[in-house]
C-alpha cells in the first residue's frame, strides 16, 4: 500500500539524501517525491510516497524525525485529504 508522508527540513546540505536514503535502507520503496520552499521559513517541504510492504509506516516516521535537520515529519492520512496526522 502506497503512503505518503510529508517533511519538513531545514534547507541544509544533504537533508534530502539522508531522508530518502534512511527511508530505502529501512525497506520502503520510494514512490514519487516533491519538494516546496516555505517562504515564511528557511525551509523545504519533501513530499514522498511510499510503498510499505506491510512495514509500519509510523515506526518510519518517528525514525525520520531523529534525523538532523528535519523539522517535522506528518502521514497524508489518504481518505481525508488536507488533513495530517502529526507523528
Amino acid at each position: 500500500m502506497n503512503r505518503t508522508i510529508e517533511v519538513s527540513l531545514t534547507h541544509a546540505e544533504g537533508a534530502i539524501v539522508r531522508t530518502l536514503g534512511l527511508i530505502e535502507r529501512r525497506g520502503f520503496v520510494v514512490q514519487a517525491v516533491a519538494t516546496r520552499r516555505e517562504p515564511h521559513e528557511a525551509a523545504l517541504v519533501l513530499s514522498v510516497e511510499v510503498a510499505s510492504r506491510g512495514r509500519p509506516i509510523d515506526v518510519l516516521v518517528r525514525q525520520i524525525l531523529r534525523l538532523l535537520d528535519v523539522r517535522h515529519a506528518f502521514l497524508v492520512e489518504p481518505q481525508a485529504a488536507g488533513q495530517r496526522l502529526v507523528c
